[in-house]
């Protein structure tokens, strides 16, 4: 009997799917971009290159998403999807594993949305549509902190009270699991070995660094949640822990106001008031072929969106410097996610930021967490 695995990876907003035969051949994929904004588009390829097809109204959430690229989904591909694999941001220290998705285990995850609130809601939703568009399949979760499982205990704890670890799993987990591994899968084909040391770099509207040293992660940028780390689309990124304090003391901010801010409003857009960076890019006076640019500009924006971009590099530069130092030789520093693949001039600008470490190679790879969670499904769910 033919059976087929569908990869679902919902991100905060994009939708992207894939779908590959038990030898792990991709058969075919679509990805629909701007979720929740205006100007939303959608590529597909199942066997042959098809048109974009844009939404200039945009697309309001991940579920309307799915029903659209289903809609243009080959009855003999989906006929045949046995096996479903959800991306799910955070599980806490209960999920890491691959985990057989019903209910009672989507409620389970949903304790932890609070620490993933641009990721988790998304996911588990999207996973409940997908649960009643394909019911002739098993759906399962993979999870974005299992790469990290394994961090040591003086790099995954945080220097308060051990009860708030012991009592609430308050800790280091790390995102984009799924993204680093397959840039670590990438590197250990090109130099033909497993003992790397690397620095990898998710680079998008979400951004996370990791450190590899002799083949083990030993850190990451992100924490607790995925709002840590380098500043991002929407996120802060890391602050000073004090100024939450400070907005709902003398700001007179809810917890969810501030969660809001913090999540929503910050990073990129608190800067120059644009979450895409393509959006910043051409605000700040440079052309992106193909992209549909919707926010009007003025000389202030476009001074406030060329800070942006420095502050989105710098704390990147940060990151990658600090890691540089921390493993000591560097085989190689790899970049992946929209941003990371694709612009080169972000990547030779982050390079110089470990002059004082000689000339690492540079490998650029083309994102593919639904491989890696179709990996793991092979693995862990006969099929």
């Amino acid at each position: 009997m033919t059976k087929y695995i569908l990869a679902i990876n919902a991100g905060s907003a994009t939708l992207k799917v894939k779908i590959f035969n038990t030898n792990l051949q991709e058969l075919g994929r679509a990805q629909l971009e701007r979720v929740g904004l205006t100007n939303s588009f959608l590529d597909y390829y199942w066997g042959r290159k098809s048109p974009r097809i844009h939404f200039s109204a945009g697309i309001k959430n991940h579920q309307r998403a799915l029903k659209e690229i289903i809609k243009l989904m080959p009855e003999r591909l989906y006929r045949h999807i046995k096996l479903v694999g959800h991306r799910v941001v955070h599980g806490g220290e209960d999920f890491m594993e691959a985990t057989p998705l019903n209910k009672r285990i989507i409620a389970q995850i949903g304790r932890y949305n609070d620490f993933a609130p641009l990721h988790n809601p998304i996911n588990l939703k999207t996973a409940e549509a997908a649960m009643t568009e394909f019911p002739q399949a098993r759906h399962w979760a993979i999870f974005d902190t299992q790469y990290f499982k394994d961090l040591k205990e003086e790099i995954y704890l945080y220097a308060i009270p051990l009860k708030y670890y012991q009592h609430y799993g308050i800790r280091k987990y790390g995102f984009h699991g799924l993204s680093h591994e397959y840039m670590y899968q990438q590197a250990v084909k090109r130099f033909g070995r497993k003992n790397l040391n690397l620095i990898t770099c998710h680079l998008g509207n979400g951004v996370s660094i990791t450190a590899v040293k002799n083949g083990q992660v030993v850190d990451t940028s992100m924490g607790l949640t995925p709002l840590s780390g380098a500043i991002m689309g929407s996120r802060s990124g890391d602050l000073d822990p004090f100024i939450p304090l400070f907005l709902m003391q003398n700001q007179k901010l809810s917890i969810a106001e501030v969660q809001q801010e913090l999540n929503f409003s910050s990073g990129l857009k608190g800067l120059c008031g644009a979450s895409d960076l393509r959006d910043v890019l051409t605000m700040a006076g440079l052309k992106i072929p193909g992209h549909r640019h919707m926010v009007k500009t003025n000389s202030r924006k476009k001074e406030l969106a060329k800070l942006a971009i420095k502050s989105y590099l710098y704390h990147i530069e940060r990151y990658v410097g600090s890691y540089a130092g921390l493993i000591g030789r560097l085989d190689a520093v790899v970049f992946s996610g929209g941003v990371g693949y694709n612009l080169k001039e972000f990547r030779q600008s982050i390079m110089g930021a470990i002059f004082f470490i000689g000339r690492p190679k540079v490998l650029v790879i083309k994102a593919n967490e639904e491989l890696i969670m179709a990996q793991k499904l092979i693995k862990t769910a006969w099929i």
